[in-house]
């Protein structure tokens, strides 16, 4: 363990009504290679904190009982009652602070991380970065359409491309150049109090992601965020599902979520 007998690692996942994923989230955290000498002695092996935004399934029921199954890792479970991914990730993040954490790793309830995506996405934030963004990769329990998903979402390249085109000459904390996303993300905590953190809004009104990347390069620069592309999440495509192709991409593209006229209430 570390010196304080305290793990300097946390992951925080939100939750809202994620019955259906949550369990197989937490087997994909408790199975994480995380047992070098390194990451056992210095880090002290890593946490998990599950926040349970105000569930009315047996999401927290479900996250208890596993708990109390027994796990490889310490894992918890709070509550956020106030509604909003970024209320949820940020009662998390300050909690995991509170109790120790120095690197703070974020996913969502509906993922199943690779067994070495949390040593990839902190690899760069022990070399001196302070945001770093991982890869989002389809389940392989959505059928044809992860396919597609997949096989589009290497185009996605392009689009970063053309973002840094874009902003390149803009102050830089307004530059882009590849999207730091919930799923798979992890910062340091100095960095995080420092920022601001996430904005403590619904998903609806404000992508809190961004909102963090943005606070972080005008604390830090550009230089201080990178992209472990070896980091990654397989995530469900419900909110695909939910809106279609068309209005998933405008849901994406606009600050104003509402014009697609549809809701998916996800955490």
């Amino acid at each position: 363990m570390s010196g304080n007998g305290s793990p300097r690692v946390a992951v925080v996942v939100a939750a809202f009504n994620e019955e259906k994923f949550i369990l197989d989230t937490l087997r994909g955290l408790d199975a994480q290679r995380f047992d070098s000498l390194f990451q056992r002695e210095v880090l002290g092996g890593f946490r998990v904190v599950v926040v349970d935004n105000n569930s009315t399934d047996r999401t927290a029921d479900l996250v208890r009982e596993f708990i109390a199954a027994g796990t490889h890792f310490p894992f918890e479970l709070i509550t956020e009652t106030e509604k909003g991914t970024g209320c949820a990730v940020d009662t998390g993040t300050r909690h995991a602070i509170a109790v120790g954490a120095v690197f703070i790793a974020r996913t969502d309830a509906d993922t199943i991380p690779a067994p070495d995506w949390l040593g990839n996405l902190l690899r760069p934030l022990l070399q001196g970065k302070r945001l770093v963004g991982g890869r989002l990769r389809a389940r392989t329990d959505e059928g044809s359409t992860a396919k597609v998903f997949n096989a589009v979402g290497s185009l996605w390249r392009i689009g970063h491309a053309v973002d840094w085109v874009k902003t390149r000459n803009m102050p830089d904390e307004e530059r882009r150049s590849f999207a730091v996303c919930g799923p798979s993300m992890a910062f340091d905590a100095d960095i995080y109090e420092r920022s601001g953190g996430f904005p403590r809004t619904k998903i609806d009104d404000e992508d809190e992601d961004h909102v963090l990347q943005v606070r972080v390069r005008k604390v830090a620069g550009g230089d201080a965020i990178a992209l472990a592309k070896d980091a990654v999440v397989f995530m469900s495509l419900r909110r695909l599902q939910g809106l279609g192709a068309k209005d998933y991409i405008a849901w994406y593209g606009t600050d104003d979520r509402d014009t697609t006229g549809k809701q998916i209430d996800i955490r």
